[in-house]
């Protein structure tokens, strides 16, 4: 039987600004998202038999109900590919988290699926459309490196950012906040609330060499969601506001949250920091670019 090892990535939101809502109820968003590899799911594929199953120690989740058996199952229906796979599901990426774990999952699922010597593949924009059918950050995952998105998180723009010499330190509350109502409460927001601009952070980066790269001194940090997210949730905004007291250089909520990713230009406070964290019962991560 043959046997490959999957690695799915985390993901953060270093900058998200929602556009509208449409019609269709779905929000168009402005957002710059960046790989987090320090914090990654491991999926072992077997193939065998003719079904596929998925095991996971951590989530006692019907199959069909996981956006991996989704993706095996979608990818069947359009190109008649539909290999019997057996995967264990080795769950880090923090769920409720704003770090896209299911939607990563799902993604080298597809790739899998995509370059497997069996399979008839698809073009990239047929793959794009296949994966955007499953959760809007799902194509980002197709690729591998930083990228602006625009439209639900499917119009992909691959981007440069220099985080050379910094260290990111992304603190996990033990918070679940539902996506669907992040985006209830910032439709029903109080339009006469403004955001302050302390609440975004400009991060100064080393220079790339690009003269092509509009990001290469600067990354903006904000997130549109902590409007309606920091009030509602004080674990959040404690750990957030304790990041920035203790060294970061700027901090920002992931996604919808309920994770915070901060940058450091000490390495050393980054790390005094996650003990402080950690008598808060907040989990941490540290990850030097």
């Amino acid at each position: 039987m043959s046997k490959t090892i999957l690695t799915a990535p985390a993901k953060v939101n270093l900058y998200l600004k929602i556009v509208r809502k449409r019609e269709d109820g779905y929000h168009e968003l402005d957002t710059l998202f960046h790989p987090f590899p320090a914090i990654a799911d491991t999926l072992e594929v077997t193939e065998t038999g003719k079904v596929c199953t998925i095991h996971c120690a951590d989530f006692d989740l019907p199959a069909e109900d996981n956006l991996i058996y989704k993706a095996w199952d979608q990818y069947a229906a359009v190109t008649g590919f539909r290999p019997g796979l057996h995967i264990e599901l080795t769950k880090r990426t923090p769920t409720g988290a704003g770090l896209g774990g299911g939607s990563s999952d799902c993604a080298s699922m597809l790739r899998f699926l995509n370059e497997h010597p069996d399979s008839p593949g698809l073009g990239h924009d047929k793959l794009n459309a296949l994966a955007a059918g499953l959760g809007a950050d799902v194509p980002y995952f197709l690729l591998d490196g930083p990228a602006w998105a625009k439209g639900i998180g499917e119009i992909l723009s691959p981007t440069e950012v220099d985080l050379s010499g910094i260290t990111a330190l992304l603190a996990c509350p033990d918070v679940h906040v539902n996506t669907a109502w992040a985006y209830k409460a910032w439709s029903n927001r109080d339009r006469d609330t403004k955001v302050k601009k302390s609440d975004a952070f400009d991060l100064t980066t080393a220079a790339s060499g690009n003269n092509k790269t509009a990001s290469k001194t600067k990354v903006t940090l904000f997130n549109d969601f902590e409007e309606v997210v920091l009030p509602e949730f004080p674990k959040i905004r404690e750990t957030k506001e304790y990041l920035l007291k203790n060294g970061a250089c700027g901090a920002v909520m992931s996604g919808s949250g309920a994770s915070i990713i901060s940058f450091f230009k000490d390495e050393s406070a980054a790390k005094r920091t996650t003990a402080g964290l950690k008598a808060m019962n907040v989990e941490s991560v540290i990850h030097r670019f």
